[in-house]
């Protein structure tokens, strides 16, 4: 019994030495790895105050010996050492974009979105937004087929589109400020693509005619032209005079049979 209890004992022992070795050994390898990230980040916080020529040749360097141990490595443990050194590079990479770059939080993108997504108020980058920050309420307030001929300064063709009627006021509106297709005004206004041009046609007769009609009356009176001006009434003078010609004529024949059955 006790030549038993003896080789047992030294079973233990030698059991124990190796635990101890084993130990001793995994130490010194974690102190190693220790080491040698030190001495990386190191030489990554010298980089980093070190000048630009300093840094340059530092990350030439560091290409240059990451190929050469790409184009060096045969063995498994090989190609996992050029493994870490990728892996180590790209959580640098991804750690100094993170510096610079905001992120979303954990907070969703819809939260505390109204409804059917509408968005109040508009785009500050808006061109109404942009100018009521300066001050300028002008456009915004009269942006409107009713009141949009405030925002003209010739008086003669404000008081022309003032005098037209609603439907060709607002056909106006949305054809020379909106900028709408035919096409869409007449979805607006329940009609057709067709109807609309003629409702365009029309007031743009009505628009030069009352225009003309004004600047005939500054032209006898001899007051100044400017040259759009003086072009308008070259171009529509043989229209407009041809008209108010056949309508005399007709209202002095109406006159002569008045006075003949008298």
């Amino acid at each position: 019994m006790q030549k038993e209890i003896v080789s047992f004992s030294e079973t233990d022992d030698y059991d124990f030495d190796n635990e101890l070795l084993d130990a001793l050994e995994m130490e010194r390898s974690a102190i190693q790895e220790m080491e040698q990230e030190k001495e990386e980040n190191a030489l990554t916080e010298e980089t980093a105050f070190a000048p630009t020529s300093r840094k340059k040749l530092w990350r030439d360097t560091q290409k240059e010996a990451l190929t050469r141990l790409e184009d060096s490595a045969r063995t498994e443990d090989d190609f996992r050492n050029v493994q870490a050194w990728w892996d180590r590079l790209d959580a640098n990479a991804d750690r100094r974009y993170h510096y610079h770059v905001i992120g979303r939080s954990d907070v969703p993108l819809e939260w505390g979105a109204t409804p059917e997504q509408v968005i109040v108020p508009e785009p500050i980058h808006h061109v109404f937004w942009q100018q009521i920050i300066k001050g300028d309420f002008l456009d915004a307030v009269f942006d409107c087929p009713f009141e949009m001929h405030e925002l003209i300064e010739n008086t003669d063709i404000a008081n022309a589109i003032f005098e037209l009627k609603d439907i060709h006021k607002e056909v106006l509106y949305y054809s020379a400020i909106r900028q709408y297709s035919n096409q869409t005004i007449a979805h607006i206004r329940s009609q057709t693509d067709r109807n609309i041009l003629k409702v365009k046609n029309t007031i743009l007769k009505k628009l030069r005619k009352k225009l003309y009609v004004s600047l005939h009356e500054r032209q006898q009176m001899n007051l100044s032209l400017n040259q759009r001006e003086k072009e308008f009434l070259e171009e529509y003078t043989p229209v407009f005079a041809d008209r108010n010609k056949a309508k005399l004529s007709d209202t002095n024949k109406k006159r002569k049979t008045i006075e003949i059955n008298n």
